[in-house]
């Protein structure tokens, strides 16, 4: 029989396994909370389960057999009622958990095949590194489509213990004074991902009009209105109401760049609705432009759309020094906020860049 080689692994995964050597026992706690979540909580707690000590889900209201299927893995179960809140809930897993470190997943999230075992490693290569918490990549797929890639962020689902969640929904970590957590260790993608099935075709449009009610009924009573803009400009447009999504995209952006996972979200937005608007809004659309650039200019995708306005506007010689430095971003690119571009798209912006040249006389600018 031949012998079947092992998997090799990448250089940045190797010396990153190298860093976390063995800092000593302590314990790990995974929590959850659930709400009819039968089918999914299975495949999420069989994820991590061979590498906690610890296992808690808060129930807040299941009418079908969540409830016994979290029992029959060993785990904590507190049940409360819902109160369109789903900080209070997280809170109330993280009283009751005794681990030095949680892992902190929704039900329709989980850790792919080996995953998990590097997370031991690296949180002991966290707390060397005086961290709090892991930076992980998620990957949104849509099973309903035979699981196509979506797209992807980075968030803190592994954290240790001391932290607590504010909000009403996107709900956010925030330290025992009250502030942004910001001793972070980024995980390489290739030492551990979380993949969610959240969403997919079937629920996406359901759970945004679930989340702009419980969005709308925070804004009337939070000290912090700017923290939600953004996640409102996705509701709406989530829900195809581009007049709002526009609004709050703007009323976002209009108090700076967030330190929030995904923050070029509502630049994204306000670019696709000003990208479908009549030719009368092209200076609105460059203006919205220049902006993302200025917050995020190693993202190639607002680059490219800088060109693509400044060549509406007949510049341009501008237009292709701005695509090409688009394609020099997408070569280089490191950041953690996702990108659209891809080599497809490197390939349009040759072409744009081309027909760009002819157009101004094959002067090569």
């Amino acid at each position: 029989m031949k012998k079947q080689r092992r998997p090799v692994k990448s250089r940045e995964q190797l010396l990153f396994e190298m860093s976390a050597k063995k800092f000593g026992a302590m314990k790990i706690s995974a929590c959850w909370i659930a709400r009819n979540e039968e089918k999914n909580l299975p495949r999420s707690i069989d994820s991590v389960k061979g590498v906690v000590d610890e296992l808690i889900v808060v129930d807040t209201g299941s009418t079908d057999g969540t409830i016994e299927v979290a029992k029959n893995f060993g785990a904590q179960v507190i049940e409360t009622e819902w109160a369109n809140d789903f900080s209070t809930p997280r809170n109330l897993a993280l009283e009751n958990a005794t681990g030095d470190w949680i892992i902190f997943l929704d039900a329709d999230e989980y850790f792919p095949e080996g995953a998990a075992d590097n997370i031991r490693p690296t949180i002991n290569l966290a707390v060397q590194r005086r961290k709090i918490a892991l930076l992980i990549k998620l990957v949104n797929i849509d099973i309903d489509k035979n699981n196509e890639l979506l797209d992807s962020t980075y968030l803190c689902r592994v954290f240790k213990r001391g932290l607590h969640y504010v909000g009403r929904i996107h709900e956010e970590l925030r330290t025992e004074e009250n502030k942004s957590v910001d001793k972070i260790l980024p995980v390489p993608d290739s030492v551990m991902q979380i993949v969610h099935t959240g969403y997919s075709s079937g629920v996406n449009r359901e759970k945004a009009d679930r989340n702009l009610k419980m969005l709308l009924a925070e804004l009337e009573t939070t000290d912090e209105p700017e923290r939600i803009y953004g996640y409102l400009a996705q509701c709406y447009n989530g829900l195809d109401d581009a007049a709002n999504a526009e609004r709050y995209a703007r009323l976002d952006i209009e108090h700076g760049r967030k330190d929030t996972t995904f923050a070029s979200s509502s630049h994204r937005i306000l670019i696709k609705i000003l990208s479908g608007a009549d030719v009368d809004r092209l200076e609105e659309r460059l203006s919205e432009a220049t902006r993302a650039v200025e917050d995020f200019p190693s993202l190639p995708e607002f680059r490219a759309e800088l060109a693509e306005c400044l060549a509406a506007s007949g510049e341009y010689a501008r237009a292709m020094r701005e695509m090409r430095q688009a394609i020099r971003n997408y070569e280089s690119y490191k950041g953690m906020e996702p990108t659209t571009f891809d080599r497809a798209t490197v390939r349009f912006a040759e072409d744009r860049i081309e027909q760009w040249n002819e157009i101004i006389g094959g002067k090569n600018l």
